[in-house]
């Protein structure tokens, strides 16, 4: 073997070693510059136990990220995702376009509600942007949550209060809108999940998450949720509890330049408060149990047994959202005498009207009305 040979043969070596020892440091490095990143977050501090690299598919694998908060005193992690997938978009790829997608394995969120700022946990004061740019470097276009959980907790209610939705899935696509650039919102968005008392969640709806200020039509189902589950939530905020009865929730929003509309519209069903024999070990306790069961029977349909009402939502994102108490208690009354409220979203929502409807008040029930008329 010539000299130039040999030494064009050691060099080849070297540079296979040198990337071979690379490579094999490459998940520790990861490791090390995603926990010193999340170490300082505002009030929030973050720790990775595992990165895996994968070259081949162009993607690598966050195991075990948990997000604590470091003031106060709160026992339970902000976040815990045992497997984040970061990879590239093959489908964004091919139209030109460099982006990512993300998918989150059973991740758990957990929000905490307390007497004061130290012992709640809302991530509000966290500094995220930096944090997650950093973790998740190329720009994001299709996002996803497999099997997550939601929870709320309130450690200081008696009861103590544990609400959630598990099951919970999640898929955002077309978030930098690689796809269609005409179209007004050019990413769709899916939900669903299950919560406490066997409650099904659905939500559909189209964002643009391009603007500062996201537009979104978004649409709601929350369906079968058994009251009885809740009672832990009605006994530490409201003082009662529900013998029997179930909630559904249906809810469409619009939110368009900042302006939004739209509304939320509860319906219990076959809701039954008090229970003479049991409810409360006072006797002032039986009365207020009483005077809600009351109501409940008073202001229901009682040919479908039925409490309903809807709570029209509409302002300015910047701004106070009025929610129109008024008009709300009035819808009490017209769901109890006038008409059932149905088991359904009511299609009175849309995007494209956003900020050209009107509305006039007519004694006690708001009519729309069209500009041109």
């Amino acid at each position: 073997m010539s000299k130039k040979k040999k030494i064009i043969t050691i060099t080849l070596t070297v540079i296979i070693v040198a990337l071979i020892i690379f490579r094999l440091l490459l998940p520790t490095i990861v490791k090390n510059y995603l926990n010193k990143t999340l170490a300082d977050m505002g009030e929030y501090s973050g720790h990775v136990e595992d990165v895996d690299i994968w070259l081949i598919r162009g993607a690598y694998v966050i195991n075990g990220l948990e997000i604590n908060k470091t003031t106060g005193k709160v026992p339970v992690p902000f976040l815990v995702a045992p497997k984040i997938d970061l990879a590239v978009e093959w489908k964004a790829l091919f139209k030109g376009a460099v982006k990512a997608k993300v998918a989150f394995f059973d991740p758990v969120l957990t929000f905490v509600a307390g007497p004061t700022k130290e012992t709640s946990q809302t991530g509000a004061d966290g500094d995220w942007t930096e944090a997650l740019d950093k973790l998740l470097p190329i720009e994001i276009n299709r996002f996803e949550i497999h099997n997550g959980k939601i929870k709320y907790n309130d450690f200081h209610a008696s009861p103590k209060v544990d609400i959630f939705v598990n099951q919970f899935e999640l898929l955002l696509t077309n978030i930098t809108n690689v796809e269609d650039k005409e179209k007004a919102l050019p990413s769709d968005l899916t939900v669903s999940g299950s919560s406490i008392g066997g409650g099904n969640l659905s939500i559909l709806g189209q964002v643009n998450l391009l603007k500062q200020v996201p537009d979104a039509d978004i649409n709601m189902k929350f369906t079968d949720i058994q009251l009885k589950a809740l009672n832990d939530f009605a006994k530490a905020y409201g003082k009662f509890d529900f013998e029997k009865g179930k909630l559904s929730i249906f809810s469409e929003m619009s939110v368009k330049n900042s302006n939004v509309q739209g509304y939320v519209k509860p319906v219990l069903e076959d809701v039954d408060v008090l229970d003479w024999d049991q409810d409360g070990p006072t006797f002032l306790q039986k009365v207020w149990q009483a005077a809600i069961g009351t109501t409940f029977a008073v202001f229901k349909n009682h040919r479908k047994d039925r409490f309903a009402t809807k709570v029209p939502i509409e302002g300015k994102l910047d701004d106070k959202i009025d929610t129109d108490i008024f008009t709300t208690v009035v819808r009490v009354v017209k769901n109890a005498f006038i008409e059932a409220y149905q088991k359904t979203i009511d299609d009175s929502v849309s995007f494209n009207n956003n900020g050209e409807v009107k509305e006039k008040k007519f004694l006690f029930f708001k009519v729309k009305e069209k500009e041109d008329e």
